[in-house]
């Protein structure tokens, strides 16, 4: 399966780190109960090279946290597997702006491994220390194409104790297909992390922008700018023609960029004047034609849509 060439679980800003889940550095564990332990300690730590039968957990440090991550590499998970330096950069930006989701209405896109709703899902009021009790951050709904959610529902039992209320629910949304599933414009943040790789998918993924959008919802995107995939054009023409858009900030070392977006008031009040039926085809017509095209034979998996 090809997939976007930039390593994952990279390091973006001063306040994320990995380590293993054992404490050991080596940013990866054998599966309990796999009997892959003597195995691994007589052969390389590289977790590419088993990615396909060994899992990989690490430990990030963001926001004064330790947010614990399953990772399944493989065929089948694809690059929804991985923690992809955009999500790090996603996850920094919460820690740089001190970012409260306590009382918020959370919704995450194209999830992989969850860690950007996990993040949000655990922050709320100021950072806690060690020893103190984190209150609840925000109201988190995580999504994906349904082959990913067992790896965010692992991840979220990992990180969010059962007690705690609300936890994050974990629920599948394809782009463009799913909306009746999700309330129209409740969401006060949409969050996504390196959705903005497949053009083929661009028409989709603003439909369902538009759907979740309401007065009050402010969208944080952090992407690499794969411009040979279209994300410059994504972010730079076709998003503006539905919301307005800022750029944040611009990692140039990893070619990040983090852009918030929102409705304006002319796009208000189409949106409350169509019906929701025709406006998500006519959203998906308008844009179908204005898309770079796709490089043959790339193929991509559960990212949000096929």
């Amino acid at each position: 399966m090809a997939a976007p060439t930039d390593a994952p679980g990279g390091h973006v800003g001063s306040g994320s780190e990995s380590e293993s889940e054992s404490g050991s550095g080596s940013g990866s564990e054998p599966e309990a109960g796999s009997g892959g332990g003597a195995l691994l300690a007589a052969l390389p730590r590289c977790p590419a090279l088993f990615a396909d039968a060994f899992p990989e957990r690490r430990r990030y440090r963001l926001c004064g946290r330790v947010v614990r991550i399953a990772q399944h590499h493989g065929a089948r998970l694809g690059v929804a597997a991985p923690v992809w330096e955009a999500a790090l950069a996603l996850c920094a930006y919460f820690e740089e702006q001190q970012m409260d989701f306590q009382g918020k209405s959370v919704i995450e896109l194209g999830a992989g491994t969850g860690i950007v709703g996990i993040l949000a899902a655990l922050l709320g009021g100021l950072i806690p220390s060690p020893s103190a009790v984190a209150p609840a951050g925000g109201d988190v709904t995580i999504t994906d194409l349904p082959v990913a959610l067992e790896q965010i529902r692992e991840n979220v039992r990992r990180n969010v104790p059962a007690a705690r209320a609300p936890r994050p629910r974990v629920r599948a949304l394809s782009w463009g297909l799913d909306h009746d599933a999700f309330p129209r414009g409740a969401y006060d943040v949409v969050l996504g992390a390196d959705i903005v790789y497949v053009p083929e998918t661009f028409p989709r993924l603003v439909a369902t922008l538009r759907h979740l959008a309401g007065p009050r919802t402010v969208a944080l995107l952090s992407s690499k700018m794969r411009r040979e995939l279209g994300a410059a054009f994504f972010f730079e023409t076709l998003l503006p023609r539905h919301f307005r858009v800022e750029l944040l900030r611009r990692h140039e070392e990893q070619d990040i960029n983090i852009y918030r977006h929102f409705l304006q008031s002319e796009e208000l009040l189409q949106l409350r004047a169509e019906p929701h039926g025709a406006r998500l085809g006519d959203q998906v017509a308008l844009a179908i034609g204005e898309c770079p095209t796709e490089p043959a034979g790339r193929e991509r998996k559960g990212r949000g849509s096929r």
